[in-house]
């Protein structure tokens, strides 16, 4: 399939998952060596990244998203974006495994963008799965479940621990996540660059916990517990690291994190958080779901000096959402 189409534009996640699905894209259709261009994304700004490439787009060109789901404030503009790259002789091709409306779907169907979703498996899973079906390439089999053990919170396989350290944190240098995608798409799961890679983050990591702890507050509202921290540091952990940590050590039914940007991660092991997500215009899976969130001026002040302050508000407003959808009276 390599050859059936020009250059290669691939918009992913800058996750585990994302870089995998990208790696996995890039392996697949031939273009280890090169002619092919990487935009990481985030549901929210992926029409920022999709005009980022547009004008470089031409007649012939292919276009892979993955590991990104709806965002009501981003995809209609990106569905707009991709329909007029369409009508110029460029295929797309979007590849998610998040929870998708029909609406969702067919406006970006109608815009002629081929949208595969599977909720059974991860990103890279599904672009695995359906890009080149029966590929037959043994690596990219040993590699998706690593993956997807990681991003589904499974476990299973000895390597997902360690890649969704040196790979999955969200403040690692692009040019880093960049360098990681090419090693996967050329065959290489694991190396001594990555083993000292990991060796920095759980340092980091550690220290990232006990600032986590230090901001975190506990919330509770008609037997609905919400444990939520603001993360007003870069680096290790991650949200879904601490979610873990928030979830067990204050018996929560709900982790939020919260980011200075407004960034807010949901993370649970029996409520669906997905439908909040929603109502705060954002995504994602059951039981990890996420949006962004403005965040009133005064509780951005208050929190320099108090970071408890917007974990509270945090999750007052998750606390909120979930009444107003039903979950709690």
């Amino acid at each position: 399939m390599g050859d059936e189409f020009n250059h290669l534009y691939i918009i992913t996640h800058t996750d585990l998952d994302g870089i995998g699905a990208g790696a996995v894209a890039v392996r697949l259709l031939g273009r280890v060596e090169g002619g092919y261009t990487v935009v990481f994304a985030e549901p929210y700004n992926v029409h920022n990244a999709i005009e980022d490439i547009l004008d470089h787009l031409e007649k012939g060109d292919l276009v892979v998203i993955s590991d990104l789901g709806a965002n009501r404030e981003s995809l209609p503009k990106a569905a707009e974006l991709l329909a007029s790259a369409i009508t110029r002789g460029v295929t797309v091709k979007w590849f998610d495994h998040h929870v998708w409306s029909d609406y969702e779907l067919d406006m970006l169907r109608k815009a002629g963008v081929e949208v595969t979703v599977d909720n059974s498996t991860c990103a890279a899973g599904v672009v695995a799965r359906y890009l080149t079906p029966d590929s037959g390439d043994r690596f990219i089999e040993a590699f998706v479940d690593a993956v997807c053990s990681a991003d589904l919170w499974r476990w299973t396989h000895p390597l997902s621990g360690k890649l969704f350290r040196v790979v999955g944190e969200r403040n690692l240098e692009m040019e880093w996540k960049h360098k990681v995608l090419a090693k996967f798409a050329s065959g290489t799961m694991w190396d001594e660059e990555l083993e000292a890679k990991l060796e920095d983050y759980v340092n980091d990591e550690l220290k990232g916990y006990t600032m986590a702890i230090r901001n975190a507050v506990r919330l509770e509202r008609n037997a609905l517990r919400i444990a939520s921290t603001y993360k007003n540091f870069r680096g290790p952990p991650s949200s879904s690291m601490i979610g873990a940590l928030l979830l067990h050590r204050y018996a929560a039914d709900i982790a939020v994190i919260v980011r200075s940007d407004g960034g807010l991660s949901l993370r649970s092991r029996k409520i669906n958080v997905q439908p909040i997500a929603r109502a705060l215009g954002g995504g994602g899976h059951p039981k990890a779901a996420g949006a962004k969130i403005e965040i009133p001026l005064l509780i951005k002040l208050g929190s320099r000096l108090y970071p408890k302050i917007l974990s509270l508000y945090t999750a007052r407003l998750v606390a909120a959402k979930a009444a107003e959808i039903g979950l709690i009276e």
